[in-house]
């Protein structure tokens, strides 16, 4: 079964360009860690261009719940609170989504 998890941000330009800088850091790290296929969605046609949208799969429920044991143990993630932190004017983690592929 392939499990997404999906994070949604928020933010303005200048927001959303730090984000793209940072998934391109953030993906070969989070595949270290076993998520695959990262990817940072944005619109390129039609409405929510103040949102982006990034995911990352993994083959069960488990793997994904090693992979966050795993992140959230190492100093990554303390740098990636303070990074929300020092940007929060510009950019918002509005949660992550996990969704399953029911087909």
């Amino acid at each position: 079964m392939t499990i997404q998890a999906v994070t949604t941000w928020e933010g303005s330009v200048k927001g959303l360009e730090l984000l793209v800088e940072g998934s391109k850091l953030s993906a070969p790290y989070h595949e270290s860690l076993g998520a695959k296929n990262a990817r940072l969605w944005r619109a390129s046609a039609g409405g929510d261009v103040e949102r982006a949208y990034y995911a990352i799969e993994f083959d069960s429920h488990e793997a994904y719940g090693k992979f966050t044991d795993g992140m959230m143990a190492g100093e990554w993630w303390a740098g990636t609170v303070q990074w929300m932190d020092d940007n929060k004017d510009d950019i918002v983690n509005c949660g992550t989504v996990i969704y399953y592929d029911a087909i």
